[in-house]
C-alpha cells in the first residue's frame, strides 16, 4: 500500500472496528511495517478524539467509538488526555499573557515531563519520531505543561488521605510488639534489612526487589528506582504500592466468571464442563479451548458465537479435550462458546441451559501492541509487566509475573496483597 491509497475515512472506520475482518487485520500488520501508513493513521487517530472531546461524534460513529475505541485502556488515555488538554487550552485563553508565559526553571521541569509524558502516545517507528515530536513541541510550548501538571495535583490529593490511613496503620502494628493483638504476623513491606531510625531518611511505606534494583516509596509520596519507566508507568507502580492493591479491570466487564461450573451431560448423570476460556481476556486472537471429558463420549464438537450469537466458527469432530481455532478472532470483541459431546449418537451441551454463557474478550489491538512493546523495553520489571498486564485485564499473565516477584520478595505482604486483588479478578 502507498502513500497516495490511504484514505482518511477507511482509516476511521478501522479505527472504530467496522472494517471487514480482512481489511483490518491487513491494516494491523502495516501499522507495524509501513511508517508511512502509521503516520497516516495516527494523524487521523488524534483528529478523530478530538472530534469526539469536541462533541462533534454522533450517531453511528459515536457508538462504535464508545463501544470499540473506548475499550482499550490505552485508548482511554489518549481520550483523557486531550480533554485536559481541550480544558487548559480553554482557560489558557483568558489568562494574561505574563502568566501564560512565565518560564521559571521549575515550569521548564514541568515541560519536559509532559514531554516525556507524550512519548506513551507516540508509535515507536524511528522513520518518523522526529516530525511527531516537532509538530507536539509547537503546541505544547505555549503552555502544555500544565496538563500534567494538573493532573498530578489531582491525583495527589487523591491519594493524599489513603496514604495517609494506611500509614498509620502500619506504623502501630510495626511498633506492636511479637504476638499481641490477633496473632497475625507483623506488616513487613519486603524482605529488605530493617528500616533506619527516624531521621536517616525519609521511612518508607514501600519496598520491593525488581529486575535486580530496588523500588520504593516513601510516606511524602516519592517513587524511586523506576526512573527507567515511562511517567505513565511510574504513575501506575506509584498508584500499586501506595494502595497495596490493583483495581480490577474494565475489560472484565460482562465476563463474569459463574460461581458454578458450566455443566452439560446425558440423562445418567455423566457431566462435563467447560474449563477455558470462561470468564477471561486472552492475550492471542486464537485462543485454545478446554473442557473436561463426558464419559463414554466418542467425539466433541466446539462451537464459537458473537455477543448476537451468530456463529462464528466450529470445530470438526474431534476426540481430545482441547481445540485451538484456526483462524484469527476480531480483537476488541466478546464471544462465548460451547461444546457438543457426541456419545450414542446424541449431543450433549455444555454449558446447558439455564447455565450462563461461556464469555470472554479478545484483547483489543492497540493494548496488544502497547504490552508487546512494554514486553521488550521492561521485560527484568516484573512489577511493571503485572500492572500492565492487569489493567488490561489479562489476570494470568498478570498472576505468572507476581509470582515470579515474589520469588524475588518472599516474605513481602506487599506483593501478597497485589496477588490477591489479582486472584479476585476472576471471580
Amino acid at each position: 500500500m502507498t502513500k497516495q491509497t490511504f484514505d482518511e475515512q477507511v482509516i476511521t472506520q478501522y479505527l472504530l472496528g467496522s472494517l471487514p475482518e480482512d481489511q483490518a487485520a491487513r491494516f494491523d500488520e502495516l501499522s507495524f511495517t509501513d511508517s508511512e501508513f502509521a503516520v497516516a493513521l495516527q494523524n487521523v487517530e488524534n483528529d478523530l478524539v478530538d472530534t469526539f472531546v469536541r462533541g462533534e461524534l454522533s450517531g453511528q460513529s459515536l457508538d462504535q467509538f464508545k463501544s470499540s475505541y473506548l475499550v482499550s485502556p490505552l485508548r482511554r488515555k489518549k481520550v483523557k488526555f486531550a480533554e485536559a488538554f481541550q480544558d487548559f487550552a480553554k482557560k489558557d485563553a483568558v489568562q494574561p499573557a505574563a502568566i501564560r508565559h512565565e518560564a521559571s526553571p521549575e515550569r521548564r521541569n514541568r515541560l519536559s515531563e509532559l514531554l516525556s509524558a507524550l512519548k506513551v502516545f507516540t508509535v515507536p517507528r524511528l522513520a518518523f519520531q522526529w516530525g511527531l515530536a516537532s509538530a507536539a513541541l509547537v503546541l505544547i510550548l505555549a503552555g502544555g505543561w500544565l496538563v500534567f501538571e494538573n493532573i498530578r495535583r489531582r491525583e495527589r490529593a487523591n491519594q493524599a488521605q489513603a496514604e495517609h490511613s494506611e500509614l498509620q496503620r502500619k506504623q502501630e502494628l510495626q511498633t506492636q510488639p511479637a504476638g499481641e493483638g490477633s496473632g497475625a504476623p507483623a506488616v513487613t513491606a519486603t524482605a529488605s534489612p530493617a528500616l533506619p531510625p527516624e531521621g536517616a531518611r525519609e521511612p518508607m511505606i514501600a519496598q520491593l526487589i525488581d529486575g535486580g534494583g530496588r523500588v520504593t516509596l516513601d510516606r511524602e509520596g516519592k517513587l524511586s528506582g523506576v526512573d527507567h519507566l515511562p511517567p505513565a508507568y511510574q504513575g501506575m507502580v506509584k498508584e500499586a504500592l501506595a494502595n497495596q492493591r490493583i483495581k480490577r479491570s474494565s475489560a472484565l466487564t460482562g465476563l463474569n466468571r459463574p460461581t458454578g461450573s458450566l455443566m452439560g451431560g446425558d440423562e445418567q448423570g455423566n457431566k462435563f464442563s467447560l474449563t477455558e476460556p470462561v470468564g477471561k481476556v486472552m492475550l492471542a486472537d486464537r485462543p485454545t479451548f478446554r473442557w473436561s471429558g463426558l464419559t463414554g463420549a466418542t467425539g466433541y464438537i466446539v462451537e464459537v458465537y458473537d455477543e448476537k450469537f451468530n456463529l462464528v466458527v466450529t470445530s470438526a469432530q474431534i476426540t481430545s479435550n482441547s481445540w485451538t481455532v484456526l483462524e484469527p478472532l476480531k480483537r476488541g470483541r466478546i464471544y462465548s462458546w460451547q461444546a457438543k459431546a457426541i456419545k450414542d449418537s446424541q449431543e450433549f451441551k455444555s454449558p446447558r441451559p439455564p447455565a450462563p454463557q461461556a464469555r470472554f474478550r479478545i484483547l483489543d489491538q492497540a493494548t496488544a501492541n502497547e504490552l508487546e512493546r512494554a514486553q521488550r523495553a521492561h521485560a527484568s520489571s516484573h512489577l511493571t509487566l503485572a500492572l500492565l498486564y492487569a489493567d488490561a485485564g489479562l489476570s494470568d499473565e498478570a498472576e505468572h509475573e507476581l509470582r515470579t516477584l515474589q520469588k524475588a520478595n518472599p516474605n513481602s505482604a506487599i506483593v501478597r496483597r497485589l496477588l490477591a486483588s489479582v486472584e479476585a479478578m476472576r471471580h
